[in-house]
């Protein structure tokens, strides 16, 4: 009977933490599938890349059903739904790239090999960030932010010494697809360094 009157009476209490962690947590699967099927995976079919964008959309809804439905949150709802909204930006940036390089029937890209594992070592860091800021270990959380910050720099020197290198090809037709798949992959890259400034604004307000 007192369970019962404590869950009528007592407001609702979400660990919205360990959610954001499980959220980026699949986001990480999201790109590390994302960097196989381009340089390892000899298969022509993303299906499953699509597969774990669908769950994470489902992950994404339910994120945000429950935040909206609670009085309680460790820092302003905004915050929270700031970064549930970041990481979905993520799998969705994820996803455009893959439906444009469906379009060009492409299905190796063993030469950016190095700009996908930067994308998966910065998502990676992003998601330690995550785990740290659920244990309360703060300042673990903002050097994780920081490495993500150093990842997205090295991503974007890579990018331009690739589209130095691209430009210096005589196929126009050649040079405007891979122009187009370069930059979407430093927007997947931006959209993981946007959430994880994100992030550090939540630590922040957390002192």
């Amino acid at each position: 009977m007192l369970n019962r009157l404590k869950k009528w009476i007592l407001p609702k209490e979400v660990d919205f933490f360990d959610a954001l962690a499980q959220q980026s947590s699949l986001t990480f699967k999201i790109i590390a599938e994302l960097a196989h099927f381009y340089t390892d995976n000899p298969s022509q079919n993303p299906a499953t890349i699509f597969e774990l964008i669908a769950q994470s959309k489902q992950i994404y809804a339910a994120n945000l059903k429950e935040l909206n439905s609670v009085l309680i949150t460790p820092v302003d709802k905004e915050a929270i739904s700031r970064v549930y909204v970041q990481l979905h930006w993520v799998s969705l940036s994820v996803k455009h790239l893959v439906i444009e390089i469906n379009a060009y029937q492409i299905f190796k890209l063993d030469q950016y090999k190095n700009m996908f594992n930067l994308l998966v070592d910065e998502m990676n860091k992003l998601t330690a960030g995550f785990v740290m800021l659920h244990e309360k270990k703060h300042t673990e959380t903002r050097e994780n932010v920081n490495d993500v910050i150093h990842l997205d720099n090295l991503l974007i020197e890579e990018y331009a010494s690739t589209m130095a290198e691209l430009f210096r090809n005589n196929e126009a037709l050649y040079i405007m697809q891979q122009k187009e798949i370069l930059w979407q992959i430093k927007e997947i890259s931006k959209r993981i360094h946007v959430c994880g400034n994100s992030l550090e604004d939540i630590v922040f307000k957390m002192n």
